[in-house]
């Protein structure tokens, strides 16, 4: 469990024994403890059991529901969801601290006649959904309208059943414990502690509070490295719309599209506009339409080791012994393709990286010995520039899309003082304008253990391979 699922699992199982105070957590008490019928011990271990997951049935049935409305609305939540989540525990740790009155609350409780006409096993246990629901009773802190915020913003329905379950679980604690004995004399102080002294529930309220701020905390330390893993043993990723092309382990090419998954005729795909491109054998690069994956061209290209497309042009990289060569062909009439162009060519030791492109700009990353950059160049005008350079950091597999930019910037993080390790790798995915300078902004890192390697760019999420143990996969976040 991650540091936030544990800060939000605390908060919801506190917020939701906070309810313990309201009208309907006392009727409870007496009303599955049958209070001087002490000959029923049964009936009301029966209505415990049915209780406590009626309630942790209702916590997931509202949450869980709430995490997938924010999920359908904006998408898995990225930088700027976290951090409106984390406002939303501030907000709500600040007024539950002050011991505010909550508003809006829902003056409403339980229906009576459930306990008169239905067995109390069954009544006990719809009464646990309505209380694990969060809303459908007296609000006792508003952490409960704060766990519902947070849940919309993360639009992760995971988060929102953990949410849940911790909440239901927090709803039925204090009756599960108490009703069995209130008849005795333990049970009947709890419940005149929790009647008669308005300082318990004051102390509650902070406690809700202090696990919100730690909410908050969390969802900011995370903020930098909010993902969603979209393929496990995939690699090298190329998107537009609601394609994702990749290759496994193999190098075999697959298509992703409306969440069903079609093999490639080639390795290293590529998908842009209504195109896919893959390379066949090495030697020729074939172009499929992207809706019936029907062969449109098969291309001469010898030695190609890399492909991009979009609806107009194609870019391809070949390595010969040690000579890199970008070069383009325009691609409006794929089965009459334009003739080859030539877009930069080096040999070794200085590299180019694989290409990118959005409409007729290509990018591409150039290393050499002492200097590293990201250029880009117009296959209409032939005109190009340097967007991004470094004399000390690794700028790897730059991606494109209308305005924006992003690429894998890699540094050395410092040494310890004494230097008993080496210096360690500082990794991070990075977003820019194509029109703005600078470096950008980090919108995703990780720890040495992974490498982050290609990257793809669509509208809403920016995609990016990891390396490492357990073989590769790709996340995603958003730009």
């Amino acid at each position: 469990m991650s540091v936030l699922e544990l800060a939000l699992a605390t908060a919801a199982l506190l917020i939701g024994l906070t309810g313990a105070w309201s009208p309907c957590g006392f009727s409870m008490v007496e009303t599955i403890g049958l209070a001087g019928d002490g000959g029923r011990r049964w009936t009301t271990i029966a209505a415990c059991a049915t209780f406590a997951p009626g309630a942790v049935l209702g916590g997931g049935v509202t949450f869980g529901l709430l995490s997938a409305f924010g999920e359908a609305i904006h998408g898995p939540g990225g930088r700027l969801a976290y951090l409106v989540a984390a406002g939303i525990a501030v907000a709500a740790a600040a007024a539950d601290a002050r011991g505010m009155r909550i508003a809006p609350q829902i003056r409403r409780q339980l229906p009576e006649g459930w306990r008169w006409t239905m067995p109390l096993p069954l009544a006990a246990g719809l009464y646990g959904v309505l209380l694990g629901l969060g809303f459908t009773t007296f609000v006792l802190s508003f952490g409960v309208w704060a766990l519902a915020g947070i849940s919309v913003a993360l639009g992760d329905p995971s988060a929102g059943l953990l949410i849940g379950a911790a909440f239901g679980i927090g709803r039925a604690i204090p009756v599960v414990a108490v009703a069995p004995a209130v008849d005795k004399p333990w049970g009947v102080r709890c419940v005149a502690l929790m009647a008669e002294r308005p300082v318990v529930y004051r102390i509650f309220r902070l406690g809700d509070a202090l696990t919100l701020g730690l909410v908050a905390a969390a969802l900011a330390a995370t903020t930098a490295t909010a993902a969603r893993t979209e393929v496990q043993n995939g690699a090298d990723p190329s998107a537009t719309g609601r394609a994702l092309a990749f290759q496994k382990s193999d190098r075999s090419g697959v298509l992703r599209f409306n969440g069903h998954f079609h093999r490639l005729p080639g390795r290293d795909p590529a998908v842009g506009g209504s195109f896919i491109a893959v390379i066949s054998g090495g030697d020729r690069i074939k172009i499929l339409n992207r809706f019936s994956r029907h062969t449109l061209a098969s291309l001469p290209a010898p030695h190609a080791q890399a492909v991009a497309i979009s609806h107009r042009w194609l870019a391809y990289l070949t390595v010969k012994g040690r000579r890199y060569a970008l070069r383009g062909r325009g691609i409006e009439h794929p089965a009459r393709p334009g003739r080859v162009k030539g877009i930069a060519s080096t040999s070794r030791p200085v590299q180019i990286g694989h290409p990118s492109i959005d409409g007729g700009k290509v990018l591409y990353t150039v290393s050499r010995r002492h200097r590293n950059s990201i250029q880009l160049r117009s296959l209409n005008s032939g005109e190009g520039r340097t967007l991004v350079r470094s004399r000390t950091d690794e700028l790897l597999s730059p991606s494109v899309l209308g305005k924006h930019l992003i690429y894998v910037r890699v540094g050395r993080a410092g040494q310890s003082p004494q230097k008993t390790s080496p210096p360690r790798l500082r990794q991070r995915l990075m977003l820019r304008r194509l029109n703005h300078g600078g470096s950008g902004h980090r919108i995703y890192s990780h720890d040495a253990d992974r490498r982050l390697w290609s990257t793809a760019l669509a509208v809403r999420r920016a995609f990016i391979t990891l390396l490492g143990k357990g073989g590769p996969k790709i996340v995603s976040t958003r730009p």
